[in-house]
C-alpha cells in the first residue's frame, strides 16, 4: 500500500462523517477525534469508535 493512500484511509471516519450523533473534537496538539454522543446514554456504543465506521445501528444522517 502506498503511503498517501494509507494516510487517507486512516483519516476516513466512514459513517461518522455524516452522522448527527458525532461531535468533532480537536486537541490543542492538532489531533482530531470523532466522539459518539450516543455513548453517553448507551454503553453499546464506544465513546471514540474505531474508524472507519462502515456499519452502525445508531447512525442518523445529518
Amino acid at each position: 500500500m502506498n503511503p498517501s493512500k494509507a494516510s487517507v484511509e486512516s483519516t476516513d471516519p466512514g459513517l461518522c462523517a455524516t452522522c448527527r450523533h458525532m461531535q468533532l473534537i480537536r486537541s490543542d496538539r492538532g489531533s482530531v477525534f470523532y466522539l459518539c454522543r450516543i455513548s453517553f446514554t448507551d454503553e453499546r456504543f464506544p465513546k471514540y469508535p474505531r474508524l472507519p465506521v462502515r456499519e452502525c445501528e445508531g447512525y442518523k444522517g445529518a
